[in-house]
């Protein structure tokens, strides 16, 4: 989709960037680079980290690196049960300040990475939609090394410098072609999924606020960057990864939907296609529109500890209860807002980095509230996010 004329003064703000910025874009782009899994590196950025250095981890995870000083930065979406979200490798930290480190955590241990503990994730819905696959919901952010007051921001594989937040950041998936029947079966018989992961090249992951969104979209639909836009970093997840917020928190639920309108585009009083771009700096005090949550079907209700219960092992003090699953039918379409607490901003407490084992080689921002939605707040200001949004 086109993007509008810019103006003159911001079109020669965007020249001047791109002309200051030679050291960046020599560099490969992270979206450029494609891998066949399990054929990935030991580190898709390594040491040319482009103006922020070098990688802070690895993308070759394995048994080895898997514990909770991981420091592994391939994440996975495959299912409800099965899913990744980036977070930061300390505590106490704010998205803000380690958007360029965040390394995987992981629903169940097999993918070489830190393992979400019981009780982080407190609600989420799994959609199985046209176009994207799309896991959002609520959580104790506290267990993922973050400060409890931090309202977190977006981590994309692009950034000011085209070299991802995290830097070597990559996304794999088996869901692409499945849907809720088939992830039932899955379920029911105690299976993984296709051990055949396709690489996410166009993705966004929200956290902060005690809320998170991921969505992942198709590699083979040509809109994929327009349903994945990067460039809404500011207005969180009611407008990036549209769901009905209010109804997931204490639920864990799978449905086939719709795909959403991409960010920022909607139709005008006078029935005309337009498209709304973040500001590029100052505050958000309006949005031009609001959003429809798109029709979903096919919902299957589980037990958060029937979900969890591999990674519950990993943890004693945790038991899993038994099987249960609760089916419904039909369609939604309604607006909603997210309910979450709002949480105040506050100076973050560092701890230090943990140590981390290497793999071995076996296998080739402050709350913003615009009509009473808390909205997550990205990192980027200014200068850097003149660059990530023309970049």
């Amino acid at each position: 989709m086109a993007r509008v004329t810019l103006l003159p003064i911001v079109a020669v703000a965007v020249s001047m960037v791109r002309a200051q910025s030679g050291t960046t874009t020599s560099l490969e782009p992270l979206a450029s680079k494609h891998f066949t899994w399990p054929n990935i590196p030991y580190q898709v950025t390594g040491d040319e980290g482009g103006i922020r250095g070098p990688q802070f981890g690895y993308n070759l995870c394995n048994s080895t690196t898997e514990n909770q000083q991981s420091l592994c930065q391939t994440s996975f979406l495959n299912s409800l049960d099965d899913f990744c979200m980036w977070s930061s490798s300390q505590t106490d930290d704010t998205i803000g300040e380690s958007e360029a480190r965040e390394v995987a955590w992981c629903t169940k241990p097999g993918h070489g990475t830190r393992v979400l503990p019981p009780g982080t994730l407190q609600g989420a819905q799994f959609l199985y939609a046209k176009n994207y696959l799309q896991v959002v919901g609520f959580l104790d952010q506290t267990k993922v090394g973050l400060d409890p007051t931090d309202e977190g921001g977006e981590l994309d594989p692009h950034g000011a410098d085209e070299q991802g937040n995290p830097l070597g950041g990559i996304v794999f998936t088996n869901g692409f072609g499945q849907n809720s029947a088939s992830y039932q079966s899955q379920f029911k018989a105690g299976g993984n999924g296709s051990q055949t992961f396709t690489q996410v090249i166009e993705w966004i992951d929200f956290i902060g606020g005690g809320i998170f969104c991921l969505k992942m979209c198709n590699p083979s639909d040509p809109n994929a960057a327009e349903l994945c836009q990067h460039v809404y970093d500011e207005i969180g997840c009611n407008w990036n990864a549209l769901a009905d917020y209010g109804s997931i928190n204490g639920t864990f639920s799978v449905c086939d939907s719709d795909d959403m309108t991409p960010p920022g585009v909607f139709t005008a009083p006078n029935g005309q296609l337009t498209t709304w771009f973040q500001p590029l700096n100052g505050p958000i005090t309006t949005i031009p529109y609001t959003t429809t949550i798109p029709s979903s079907s096919n919902c299957v209700t589980y037990q958060s500890t029937d979900l969890y219960a591999a990674a519950a092992s990993a943890f004693p003090t945790t038991t899993s209860g038994s099987s249960t699953a609760t089916t419904t039918s039909g369609a939604s379409s309604s607006t909603g807002t997210a309910k979450s607490g709002s949480s105040s901003s506050g100076a973050t407490s560092r701890t230090g980095s943990s140590t981390s084992s290497q793999p071995t080689n076996t296998s080739s921002s402050g709350a913003l509230s615009i009509n009473s939605a808390p909205l997550a707040v990205g990192a980027l200001t200014g200068l850097a996010l003149i660059m990530s949004i023309f970049a």
